[in-house]
C-alpha cells in the first residue's frame, strides 16, 4: 500500500470533509495506525495535520495510546517510570480488520497489536457525520475488548509518573494556527484548561485557510483534557490521566466524543 492510503471519504453536503487513511504507511516507531486526515471545515479550511517534523507520531483525529499491557501504540520513545523517555522496541500498530459503511456512518472493528502482531486490545469503532446548523458534527465511538480471558491496563505517561502528562486516547493534532482560544464553559487559556474535566473543551483559531473553530464534547465519561498550545497545537482526551484505565473481560472501556467543526471564529457552549 502507498504511504498512508486512503480508506474511505466523509461527505457531508456534497463536501469530502475528512478522509479516512490506514496508517499502514506510517514508519514502526510512530506506531501504524488509522486516523482522520484531513479534517476540514464545510469551507475547505484544513484543521488537521499528520506527521508533523516536531512529533512524527501525531496523526490527525484518531486514538492512541502509549501503553497497552506494555505496548506503545502511540509511537516515538516510551516514557519509563524513574529513567524517563527512552527509546524501546515496544512499537505497536492498529488494523482495521472489518468495516460496513451506510451512508453517513461506519462501523469498524479493530486490533491492536504488539510489534509480534499478538492481539493486545480489540476496539469497535463507530464514526458518524452530519450537517449541524454551525457546521459539521463528527461523532467518534470506541469500545475497547481484553482479547482474552486476563484485564487488560491502558496507560501512558501520565500513569507511569510524569506529572501533567497524562496523554493517550482520544487525540487531535491541529496544524500551525495563530490567535489560538481554548476554553471550557468555566475556564480558559492552555494551563487553566489541561486537567479539567469538563464536559466539552473549544479550540478556536486562524488556520492557513482561515478562522475556525473545533468544539469536542466527552459524551460519555469524565477524563481530564490535555491541551498543548505553546509545544505544538493539539487537544485530547486523556484516558489514563495518572492512573491506568483498565479493560476487563467481558466488560468493554468504552469512550465517545461528538466534534462540532465550524468556520469562523469562537464557538458558544
Amino acid at each position: 500500500m502507498s504511504t498512508d492510503d486512503g480508506i474511505r471519504g466523509l461527505v457531508v453536503d456534497g463536501v469530502e470533509v475528512a478522509v479516512e487513511r490506514s496508517g499502514a504507511g506510517t514508519i514502526a516507531t510512530s506506531s501504524p495506525r488509522p486516523y482522520l486526515h484531513p479534517v476540514r471545515t464545510l469551507g475547505g479550511t484544513v484543521v488537521s495535520a499528520h506527521h508533523p517534523g516536531d512529533h512524527d507520531w501525531h496523526c490527525g483525529v484518531g486514538v492512541a495510546i502509549p501503553d497497552v499491557d506494555g505496548v506503545n501504540c502511540w509511537g516515538g520513545r516510551t516514557y519509563v517510570r524513574g529513567s524517563g523517555y527512552v527509546w524501546r522496541d515496544d512499537h505497536g500498530s492498529v488494523e482495521v480488520v472489518h468495516a460496513e459503511q451506510h451512508d453517513t456512518t461506519s462501523a469498524e472493528q479493530l486490533v491492536w497489536q504488539g510489534p509480534d502482531r499478538t492481539v493486545v486490545l480489540r476496539e469497535d469503532r463507530t464514526l458518524r457525520w452530519r450537517a449541524v446548523t454551525s457546521g459539521w458534527e463528527l461523532s467518534w465511538s470506541s469500545s475497547f475488548r481484553a482479547p482474552g480471558d486476563s484485564p487488560v491496563h491502558l496507560g501512558g505517561p501520565g500513569s507511569n509518573g510524569r506529572t501533567g502528562a497524562g496523554y493517550g486516547g482520544f487525540f487531535w493534532r491541529f496544524p500551525e494556527c495563530t490567535g489560538v482560544v481554548i476554553r471550557t464553559a468555566d475556564a480558559e487559556g492552555e494551563a487553566a484548561v489541561h486537567g479539567s474535566a469538563a464536559p466539552w473543551i473549544t479550540w478556536s483559531a486562524v488556520f492557513d485557510g482561515g478562522p475556525a473553530t473545533i468544539r469536542v464534547e466527552a459524551v460519555d465519561h469524565h477524563d481530564p483534557w490535555f491541551v498543548r498550545a505553546e509545544e505544538y497545537p493539539a487537544i485530547g482526551s486523556a484516558l489514563a490521566w495518572d492512573a491506568p484505565a483498565v479493560v476487563q473481560p467481558g466488560a468493554p472501556l468504552i469512550r465517545s466524543f461528538r466534534a462540532t467543526i465550524t468556520d469562523g471564529g469562537t464557538l458558544a457552549g
